[in-house]
């Protein structure tokens, strides 16, 4: 199945429509990444026969096991597409943080949620603003943490729908920031 995601819209997740993958289909889950589905396998749990999803995160090589028929409600997608990720670029420009005026621990709740939503401009917001405050002073290792987490989602996934290395769409982010990634 190709690869393809609703229009970009700030702000909202790329959970659309019932969704469905075969072997061999990338796919993104919320809390892990950018991930293929490896197989679909038939499980009997506790007498009910199901359809699951065996995903294979890219960067970590853990493998998740989700239902078929529960895969939209737990934020499964398709990776964006290639107009979607030059789209993003823009995110990185925008001035006005996604989180400001609150403390830490409300702000770094917040960011999770970011980072969670499904949304790769979610995901995008969390990075800017977290490249920002690193250029002005050292993250904590929460920060740090979070920072790394974004960018391992969002460069693997935009990487992916430009057919570009990491590297070089980390430059692009660098670029339309003004700041270094690495």
């Amino acid at each position: 199945m190709g690869a393809t995601a609703g229009a970009f819209e700030p702000g909202k997740g790329n959970i659309g429509p019932a969704v469905s993958f075969g072997v061999g289909d990338p796919v993104v889950s919320p809390a892990h990444g950018l991930g293929q589905v490896v197989a679909i396998e038939k499980r009997q749990i506790d007498g009910v026969t199901k359809d699951y999803y065996v995903i294979e995160v890219r960067d970590t090589g853990i493998r998740m096991v989700v239902p078929v028929e529960t895969a939209q409600v737990a934020g499964l997608r398709r990776p964006i597409d290639r107009k979607t990720a030059t789209a993003l670029v823009d995110v990185f420009k925008e001035r006005r943080p996604a989180v400001s005026g609150i403390p830490w621990s409300r702000r770094h709740r917040h960011y999770q949620q970011l980072l969670h939503s499904g949304s790769a401009a979610e995901v995008a917001r969390v990075m800017r603003d977290l490249l920002r405050l690193r250029s002005r002073k050292e993250l904590s290792f929460g920060e740090r943490k979070l920072l790394d987490t974004a960018r391992r989602m969002l460069v693997k996934e935009v990487a992916l729908a430009c057919g570009d290395t990491e590297a070089k769409v980390e430059r692009r982010f660098e670029k339309a920031l003004g700041v270094t990634v690495n």
